[in-house]
């Protein structure tokens, strides 16, 4: 399975994740995770955040995948300064769910928040298989060699567990 097959939907029988590791129950949960792609499938009404947990002290496996369905409204905003090698460090989030609406603001640093609106979400922790290529060569090629090892939408995933929000479904 790869991410892109998670965007569409999570398989309903994956354990569920204990408290600690389910960022709907536990303000903090993703502190220290990293924003590595926000992926929107828009005919779908989904979008799809993508998490590098590297730095994350509070999560089993290697990334993440945070999907939002029924997507009403979706925006970001980033300081200026901010460039293709910026680390986006999740430092806080906020949810607010109920049975029909869901929203979303996670705030990163350097300055930079994530606004998603929509039905219900889920998260799912996951184990990105690791490449089999060596890494590319950083004098010809540095943003390859950043990218390199951190998981994208085609990246083959074995998930570890899931959890939903209030009002979500298994679909």
């Amino acid at each position: 399975m790869n991410v892109n097959d998670l965007l569409i939907g999570v398989p309903g029988a994956l354990p569920p994740l204990p408290d600690g590791e389910n960022p709907f129950l536990t303000d903090d949960a993703l502190v220290g995770s990293q924003i590595t792609r926000i992926l929107v499938d828009v005919l779908g009404g989904t979008v799809g955040v993508l998490l590098e947990l590297g730095q994350s002290t509070r999560l089993r496996g290697t990334t993440a995948l945070l999907r939002v369905t029924g997507v009403e409204q979706q925006s970001w905003r980033c300081t200026p300064m901010a460039d293709e090698f910026t680390a986006w460090s999740i430092t806080g989030m906020t949810v607010q769910q109920r049975d029909d609406e869901f929203h979303l603001v996670i705030d990163c640093f350097p300055v930079g928040a994530l606004l998603v609106v929509g039905a219900a979400a889920d998260f799912t922790l996951l184990h990105a298989v690791a490449p089999d290529v060596a890494p590319p060569d950083d004098h010809f090629d540095p943003r390859a060699l950043i990218r390199f090892g951190i998981a994208d939408e085609s990246t083959e995933v074995e998930p570890i567990g899931s959890a939903r929000s209030a009002g979500g479904c298994c679909c």
